[in-house]
């Protein structure tokens, strides 16, 4: 091998690491500004997304936080809605995922229930008498603390 090729191979053999180095470092800066960056202003930077919609677990959760704080730690609770689509899995596991972990159950029959309610045209009082409940408090945003008749 001529002295040019032995050189090239070497300076290869070297530039190699340092090129992997440096794209470790490129790729640890990019994440650290991810991090730091407001996610909406990434998304829309850089993918070009206009809007982030949250997911429907952290929409339950934002809306049943207030009742979480007043449940008891654990233990299980009745779980009451006034359609029939809030008693779907995935209504009901949204609603566990932002109670956990206090567990949900569906039906009036613990000393306490969640009553989700999502229609405005749903009258409170006639949906609690059907389902012999008393109101203990209404948390707003259609979520309400319920006493029930335990098994």
């Amino acid at each position: 091998m001529t002295s040019v090729a032995s050189s090239v191979v070497k300076w290869i053999g070297t530039a190699r690491p340092a090129a992997g180095v440096l794209l470790l470092i490129l790729i640890s800066l990019f994440s650290t500004v991810k991090l730091t960056k407001p996610t909406e202003q990434f998304a829309s930077r850089f993918a070009g997304i206009v809007e982030v919609v949250p997911d429907r677990g952290t929409l339950y959760e934002h809306r049943f936080s207030v009742l979480r704080a007043v449940l008891p730690r654990h233990g299980t609770v009745g779980y009451v809605a006034d359609q029939d689509s809030g008693y779907s899995d995935e209504t009901v596991m949204a609603v566990q995922y932002a109670l956990a972990p206090v567990l949900v159950e569906r039906g009036p029959r613990h000393a306490l229930v969640v009553g989700n309610i999502t229609q405005p045209m749903t009258d409170p009082q006639q949906f609690l008498r059907q389902r012999n409940l008393t109101l203990i408090k209404d948390l707003g945003q259609g979520v309400l603390l319920l006493e029930g008749a335990p098994r």
